[in-house]
């Protein structure tokens, strides 16, 4: 029977007794009594995640905080829609976004409590990972009450914090006090997390090599990971890959680089943007298209007037993952990535898919990416010089250009959602003995 539920209310869905419990901290809103919305590339990959689960399971629940009405109606054009109907998921909605750190504590923590553990009871396996909002602690709970109940749990760290500070406090974009209470505080919470999932949690994935020398120490339970979104369908087949690469090797006079994704702060786009500027300075005929919206839209624009760059620097509008985003990177010869802090951006192999090889600062994350793929150009963080260089570089050297993109498809192809998501279960069937989980409730 379903039971309806306001964005804060209870859970809503099919009751039924396998249910596998996803927890994240990026923000969903119901939008009928069996629906909700999502970003869209996420929207995608559960769709994946539970046909991948077969029939061992009954659904996915997704645990998540909650858009504001507001939210929703400014961000819905760019969001997909995932019913339980159709795709066999339900959602559990917990504090909205707008939830203050104090509204948490006094009014929702013990409401989510209660309702994350009827959840959990339902719950064969729960698919979890590390707050990293430790004023609203909402995966924190969850671990908690999956612990307790001696559910099975997937730990899962999407990004290496370990240098965030470090790098906000370098760039002068954290002063002494910010820095000194997130090293001294946030910092040795967020470790702590890690450190203690593979000592609590029958499987660990860590989306970083270092990460799983640092905290597995080899332990069997502690694996690396990409966590990709891209299907067989979204790479170049062989008569597009041909075309692609003599397209690529043809000499141009511009070389034309593309940024998808968020317009926030941490993207470090005002790099990108100055390094099409000194490229331009040194000879070289740079462009670039920033196709997104977010925080940094109107920041940006002003830095583009302000530099003289509206004739090489362009803004287009978010569009939902799929044939119109890849029209639009069809255009372009390479993708830049430029973070300020590290990051492990989905986009790095939606580029490659699509034979576009990537310039990136040399953050953990794209070093890796660098020495798996062979597709990634790397520049010094935060140098928008070193940015400009590797332009520059790959400007010069179209068969480089090519041999790399070349690379990069070849890269994805192996790589893709499908192929994750079945290493994900049989890790999960081989570590996490199903039918053994004791109750400590």
């Amino acid at each position: 029977m379903l039971r309806d539920a306001g964005p804060t209310g209870s859970f809503w869905g099919l009751t039924m007794g396998a249910d596998y419990l996803l927890a994240v901290q990026a923000a969903a809103f119901p939008v009928s009594p069996t629906a909700f919305a999502t970003e869209s590339a996420f929207a995608q990959h559960l769709r994946e995640l539970r046909a991948g689960l077969g029939e061992q399971f009954d659904r996915l629940v997704l645990v998540a905080p909650c858009m504001t009405e507001e939210q929703y109606e400014t961000q819905k054009a760019h969001l997909g829609i995932v019913d339980l109907r159709t795709d066999g998921v339900a959602f559990l909605p917990a504090h909205t976004t707008a939830t203050t750190p104090w509204g948490f504590w006094r009014r929702e923590v013990g409401r989510i409590w209660r309702e994350v553990g009827v959840a959990v009871s339902k719950a064969a396996v729960v698919h979890s990972g590390m707050s990293t909002d430790l004023w609203r602690p909402l995966m924190g709970l969850v671990n908690l009450r999956a612990w307790w109940a001696g559910r099975p749990v997937i730990f899962i760290v999407d990004i290496d914090f370990r240098q965030h500070s470090k790098r906000y406090h370098r760039l002068g974009l954290w002063g002494l006090r910010s820095y000194c209470v997130n090293r001294l505080l946030y910092d040795p919470l967020k470790w702590m997390q890690v450190w203690l999932a593979p000592r609590m949690f029958q499987l660990v994935l860590l989306k970083s090599a270092s990460m799983v020398q640092d905290f597995g120490r080899g332990r069997p339970n502690v694996r690396n990971f990409y966590d990709t979104v891209h299907g067989p369908d979204d790479v170049l087949d062989e008569l597009s890959r041909q075309a692609r690469l003599e397209w690529l090797k043809q000499d141009a006079q511009t070389l034309e680089v593309v940024f998808f994704g968020r317009l926030v702060p941490y993207k470090g786009l005002d790099r990108a943007i100055e390094a099409v500027r000194l490229a331009g300075e040194q000879g070289c005929d740079v462009r670039l298209t920033l196709i997104g919206e977010g925080d940094c839209l109107a920041s940006l624009r002003r830095q583009v007037t302000q530099a003289g760059l509206n004739d090489r620097v362009r803004f287009e509008p978010a569009v939902p993952y799929g044939a119109a985003l890849f029209e639009r990177l069809a255009r372009a010869h390479v993708c830049v990535a430029c973070p300020l802090v590290e990051d492990t951006p989905r986009a790095a192999f939606d580029a490659m898919a699509r034979g576009l090889p990537l310039v990136a600062f040399d953050i953990t994350y794209f070093r890796d990416l660098a020495q798996q793929s062979g597709a990634v150009a790397l520049a010094q963080w935060p140098s928008a010089q070193s940015l400009a260089d590797q332009f520059k570089a790959l400007h010069a050297n179209r068969a480089r250009l090519a041999e790399m993109a070349d690379r990069g498809l070849t890269f994805a192809r192996q790589n893709t959602q499908a192929y994750w998501l079945a290493r994900r279960r049989d890790w999960m069937l081989e570590l996490l003995h199903l039918p053994g989980a004791q109750s400590r409730a």
